[in-house]
C-alpha cells in the first residue's frame, strides 16, 4: 500500500508534467523500501529510467520529478526556508505524507513518510475490527500474477510407500505448501495433489527382502499383530528392509563381472517387479497390499502433523498404464510420420532430447520410457501423472491454469525433458506447466545421525529437534503434560519449517540445531514466542486454560472489539494519541509494509521474502513492548493486537502454529 502511494504520487507528477516528461508511459520504474531508515523509507529508479530517453542527466531529471511531485500533491506546503540544498525538500503540514524527498546518488529519489502519516494513516484503520481483511481484499483485487480466480494444481511431498518417509519429503512438504498457501492468497483456487509411488523397483527391492524366510516370518508376525507393534514401527522395519535388500541388490548390480549369484539376485528382482505389475502372485500380492496400507496410514499421519490436507492422491500404480499406452501409441512406425518416441537399444522406447533444445538454450537429454521388458519407466509414469491430473479437473468442471510441481532440484534436467514431452503431446499446455526444483539439507555439523541407515527419516529429525527443545526450555507456562507436548511437537515443526523456508527455493538449507531451536534470533520459535507474548496482552481477559480453540478466537475478538470501542470512544473526545517514539514508529512502519510485502512474495512466489519480513517484524515488536507499557493502555494494546493480527497471518500462511502461550 506504501509503495502504491508512492508510485501513484510519481505517475501523477510525470502526467502532470507532459511537457517535460513526454516518454514517461515507457517508464517501467521501480519502488522499493529501504533497508537502512536514516536513507528515508521508500526508494525509486524512475529518475534513471526516463533519463536515458531524455538523454538528460539523471540527478537533474530526479530533481524535476521531485519538484514535479511536490506541485501535484494537494496536502504539501512547500516552505522555502526549510529547503537546505538543491537535492533536498523538507516539508512542515501536519497532514503532508512525506517529511522529505531527496535525490540520492547517481539519481535514486527517497521518500521519507511523516510520522504524522504514517500514524493517521495507521489509525484510521482503527474502526475497522480485522485491517487484515482489507489488506487480504487488496491483495485479491490487485490480481498478482493474474492468479485470482484461477486454478492451481499444486503438486508436493510424493514419497513412496516402502521407503523411509526422509527429510527431502519433508522439505518439499513444506515448500509445497508454502507455496500452495501462497497461490490461494492471491485469490486462486488450489487443488493439492500427492503422487505417491507404490509401484516400481524400489518396492521390487522391498519384496525381495522380505521374502528371505527369516524375515517372513517377522511379516506374518506383524500382518498378524503377535509382535503388538505400531504403525510407526511397521513402517521403519519396511525401511530397514528396503536398505537390506537395496545393499544387496545394488552389491550384485554394481559388479562389472558378475557371479551367478549375483545374476540370480537381479533376475529375482525384476521377476518380482513384473509380477506386482502382473498381479500374478498372490503371496506378492498379499504383502504388497498389506505393506502399501501400513506405509500409507503412516503416511497420513505426517501430513495431519505437517498441517497438510490434499485434495487428491494419485498413484503410480494408476499412472503406470495410462503412461504405457501414452508412449506406445506415439512410437515411431511405419505407418506414424508425426512421431514422439523411437525405439532405442534392447527395444526400450527413449525420446531423444538431444534433438531437442531446452528454454535455457541447452539441449535436452536422451531418456526411456519404456525398458527392454516393456515396463513404464517413472518417465511414462509422469506422462499417466499428468493425464490423471487432467481427467480430475474435467470431473470437478474447471481449467487448469498452472500444473506445479515441487521436488528436489537434482531432478530439474529430468523434469525439462518431462515437460517438452507433455508440450509435444499437448501443446495447449505449453504455458501451463511449472516445476520448482529445491536444495538440498545439509547439517552445519556435519551428518546428523540416523537410527534408520544413511537416510534420516523426517518424522526422526522432527523428533531430534524436539528433544533438544525440552531439553532446553525445562519451564513453560503450559502446564498440562499433553498439551505441553502438542506444544513441543508444533514448535519443533515451525523450527524445521523456518529453516528450510528461510533460504531461497533453490538454495541449500544449512540446518544448524543450536540456531533452529533459538527464541533470541531468526528462528521459527522466535516467530511463535512473540505470537504468544503479543497474546499475553490479553492475559487477564482470557484465564481458562481449558477453552476450546474456537472459544478462545472468539475472547480475542471480543477482546479486540472492546479495545476498538475504548479507543473509538477517547479518539471521539481528542484524547486518543500515540506517543511517537522510534520504537512505535517503526513498528507501525512495519506493519503498515505487510500489504506491499504480500505482492512482493506472491509475484515472485518466494516464501523466504516473508519469513524474512515476519522475522523483521518481530524484532520490532520485541524492542517495542521492552519500551513500552501495554497492558492496560488502549493504545498500545491497538497496536499489539495489531502486530499480533499480521504475525498470526504470516505463520497461518507459512503453515506454522500461532501458539498464544510458550
Amino acid at each position: 500500500m506504501l509503495l502504491d502511494i508512492v508510485k501513484n504520487q510519481i505517475e501523477k507528477a510525470l502526467k502532470e508534467n507532459r511537457e517535460i516528461f513526454s516518454s514517461f508511459e515507457l517508464a517501467n520504474f521501480n519502488v522499493s523500501y529501504i533497508e537502512e531508515e536514516k536513507f528515508g523509507h521508500v526508494s525509486t529508479n524512475v529518475a534513471m529510467v526516463l533519463a536515458k530517453d531524455l538523454k538528460q542527466n539523471s540527478k537533474d531529471v530526479a530533481q524535476n520529478i521531485v519538484e514535479g511531485i511536490n506541485k501535484s500533491i494537494q496536502t504539501f506546503t512547500s516552505n522555502t526556508e526549510n529547503i537546505t540544498n538543491k537535492n533536498t525538500a523538507n516539508i512542515n503540514n501536519s497532514e503532508n505524507i512525506f517529511s522529505k524527498i531527496e535525490v540520492a546518488g547517481p539519481g535514486f529519489i527517497n521518500f521519507t513518510f511523516s510520522d504524522e502519516f504514517l500514524l493517521s494513516n495507521f489509525s484510521n484503520n482503527k474502526n475497522s475490527e480485522s485491517n487484515l481483511e482489507n489488506i487480504l481484499n487488496n491483495i485479491k483485487n490487485k490480481n498478482i500474477n493474474n492468479l485470482n480466480d484461477k486454478n492451481i494444481l499444486v503438486e508436493y511431498t510424493d514419497p513412496n510407500p516402502f521407503k523411509v518417509f526422509h527429510i527431502g519429503h519433508l522439505m518439499t512438504n513444506i515448500i509445497g505448501e508454502s507455496m500452495a498457501g501462497l497461490y490461494e492468497l492471491a485469490g486462486a483456487k488450489v487443488k493439492r495433489i500427492n503422487y505417491q509411488g507404490d509401484i516400481g523397483r524400489h518396492i521390487a527391492i522391498n519384496i525381495f527382502s522380505i521374502l528371505k524366510p527369516e524375515n517372513k516370518i517377522v511379516f506374518d508376525n506383524f500382518k498378524s499383530d503377535k509382535e503388538n507393534k505400531n504403525i510407526k514401527q511397521k513402517v521403519e522395519w519396511l525401511g530397514k528392509m528396503y536398505a537390506t535388500g537395496y545393499a544387496e541388490f545394488d552389491a550384485a548390480n554394481s559388479k562389472e563381472e558378475k557371479s551367478e549369484e549375483d545374476i540370480k539376485i537381479i533376475n529375482l528382482v525384476a521377476e518380482i517387479n513384473k509380477k506386482i505389475y502382473e498381479k500374478s502372485d498372490s503371496e506378492i500380492n498379499e504383502i504388497y497390499e498389506i505393506g502399501r496400507a501400513w506405509s500409507l496410514e503412516y503416511f497420513e499421519s505426517l501430513y495431519k502433523m505437517l498441517g497438510t490436507k490434499f485434495d487428491k492422491y494419485i498413484f503410480e500404480s494408476e499412472a503406470a498404464p495410462i503412461g504405457l499406452d501414452i508412449v506406445m501409441n506415439n512410437v515411431e512406425s511405419e505407418f506414424k510420420k508425426d512421431f514422439v518416441f523411437e525405439i532405442g537399444e534392447e527395444g526400450a522406447i527413449i525420446f531423444d532430447g538431444e534433438k531437442e533444445i531446452s528454454d535455457n538454450g541447452k539441449k535436452l537429454h536422451k531418456r526411456v520410457f519404456v525398458n527392454k521388458n516393456g515396463l513404464p519407466t517413472y518417465e511414462a509414469k509422469d506422462l499417466g501423472n499428468m493425464e490423471i491430473k487432467l481427467a480430475y479437473a474435467k470431473e470437478n468442471n474447471f481449467d487448469i491454469y498452472k500444473s506445479v510441481v515441487i521436488t528436489a532440484n537434482e531432478v530439474n534436467d529430468y523434469f525439462k525433458v518431462i515437460e517438452k514431452v507433455i508440450e509435444k503431446l499437448r501443446p495447449e499446455l505449453k504455458d501451463n506447466l511449472m516445476h520448482y526444483g529445491h536444495g538440498m539439507m545439509k547439517f552445519a555439523d556435519g551428518k546428523m545421525s540416523s537410527r534408520k541407515g544413511n537416510i534420516i527419516a523426517g518424522d526422526e529429525l522432527i523428533e531430534n529437534v524436539g528433544e533438544k527443545l525440552k531439553e532446553k526450555f525445562l519451564e513453560s507456562r503450559v502446564i498440562d503434560e499433553k498439551e505441553k507436548d502438542s506444544l513441543i511437537e508444533k514448535v519443533s515443526i515451525a523450527s524445521i519449517k523456518y529453516a528450510v523456508l528461510r533460504q531461497a527455493i533453490g538454495r541449500d538449507v544449512i540446518f544448524d540445531m543450536d540456531k533452529v531451536i533459538s527464541v533470541e534470533g531468526d528462528s521459527g520459535p522466535y516467530l511463535q514466542y512473540t505470537h504468544a507474548r503479543l497474546c499475553a496482552v490479553a492475559k487477564n481477559k482470557i484465564e481458562n486454560n481449558n477453552n476450546t480453540e474456537e472459544v478462545k478466537k472468539s475472547l480475542i475478538k471480543k477482546l479486540l472489539s472492546s479495545i476498538l470501542k475504548i479507543v473509538k470512544k477517547e479518539n471521539s473526545n481528542n484524547n486518543f494519541k500515540i506517543n511517537i517514539n522510534p520504537e512505535n514508529k517503526n513498528l507501525i512502519l512495519t506493519i503498515e509494509k505487510y500489504e506491499d510485502i504480500l505482492v512482493e512474495v506472491i509475484s515472485e512466489m518466494s516464501p523466504h521474502k516473508l519469513v524474512t519480513y515476519l522475522t523483521l517484524l518481530c524484532r520490532e515488536a520485541n524492542s517495542w513492548y521492552a519500551h513500552n507499557r501495554v497492558a492496560g493502555n488502549p493504545e498500545n494494546e491497538f497496536i499489539a493486537f495489531r502486530a499480533r493480527e499480521i504475525l498470526a497471518h504470516g505463520l497461518k500462511v507459512l503453515a506454522m502454529h500461532a501458539p498464544e502461550r510458550m
